[in-house]
């Protein structure tokens, strides 16, 4: 498989973004699916970190700050499952796999993708193929 075959299946059926956060900035960047997952509408440029924040689950927040500043620090690999505000009123899971990425003349940047955990959907799915294919 190609490594663009693994992102085309992997995204097929389920919310699969990926997103990147420049430490020296702190500026967010993500892809249409993130915000979707988020609940947010699609941005160009930096997420509004505020806003988004706000969606995950106070008591979730507090690991999540210390994870990113562990990466950035010891530049480690990482993979977090965590909730986030779904459309009413309650949460859903959602797990993130991240890394450090050099940077060459910055502090570096953490890189990584995010997806909904576990959806209610039915046993078994199909789509049609892509172009890629």
């Amino acid at each position: 498989m190609t490594a663009e075959e693994v992102v085309d299946l992997a995204s097929a059926f389920e919310l699969f973004g990926y997103w990147r956060l420049d430490i020296d900035s702190g500026h967010l960047f993500a892809t249409e699916d993130i915000c979707r997952i988020f609940g947010l509408p699609p941005t160009e440029g930096p997420l509004n970190l505020v806003t988004f924040t706000s969606r995950i689950h106070p008591d979730d927040m507090p690991v999540l700050m210390e994870i990113y500043e562990r990466i950035s620090q010891e530049r480690l690999v990482y993979q977090n499952v965590y909730r986030v505000k779904s459309d009413g009123e309650g949460y859903k899971y959602v797990r993130s796999v991240g890394r450090f990425r050099d940077k060459p003349g910055t502090g570096g940047e953490i890189v990584g993708f995010t997806e909904e955990c576990c959806p209610q959907t039915p046993a078994v799915t199909f789509s049609e193929p892509t172009a890629a294919e």
